[in-house]
């Protein structure tokens, strides 16, 4: 069983094509989310008509309904990297059995309150993607490095912090 249906690459090819048509008209995208505190920690956001909850865990105060702001920040990296790894994989022909991300960042939780002069930002980002395919590692290889040039997500982190990556392909770790 493929993890991409058959009909995903044609939808990709309608989106490309419009979007050449449209030249530099109407080509800007819009995230937008409405975001509500509920109570000290906890928050909820409306994003496309989804409701999503955030709160800290209980030792900072928090109520443990949700993840932290920090997690979904590092969960969005995975989500999006996921996202257009399978566009690509789609474009280029790869078929995927399994396509896994792991997203680790690590940051000093002093500068929340500028302890020392600390400031609060990620320090790194590794992201670690995991794909299994009957298909050649140099394809694979070539859908992963147009993933992070292709990822609004990536780009933007790219542009403000360190991110490394690591690819392993069928179990096996594989210069990118």
């Amino acid at each position: 069983m493929t993890l991409i249906s058959p009909e995903l690459k044609q939808k990709f090819e309608t989106l490309r094509q419009n979007i050449i048509a449209s030249g530099s008209t109407n080509t800007l995208a819009t995230n937008r989310a409405e975001i509500r505190l509920i109570m000290d920690q906890n928050s909820e956001a409306k994003v496309r008509g989804f409701t999503v909850i955030q709160d800290d865990p209980e030792t900072v105060g928090g109520t443990s309904k949700g993840p932290t702001p920090t997690d979904y920040f590092i969960a969005s990296v995975g989500f999006c990297e996921n996202v257009i790894f399978a566009r690509n994989a789609t474009l280029a022909g790869l078929s995927i059995d399994s396509l896994e991300t792991v997203v680790t960042g690590s940051w000093d939780r002093r500068g929340l309150f500028e302890i020392d002069n600390v400031s609060p930002y990620f320090r790194n980002i590794t992201v670690e993607t995991k794909v299994s395919t009957k298909d050649p590692v140099e394809l694979v290889v070539q859908v992963a490095q147009e993933t992070h040039r292709r990822c609004p997500v990536h780009a933007t982190l790219a542009r403000a912090a360190e991110i490394s990556f690591k690819l392993i392909v069928n179990e096996q770790s594989v210069p990118i």
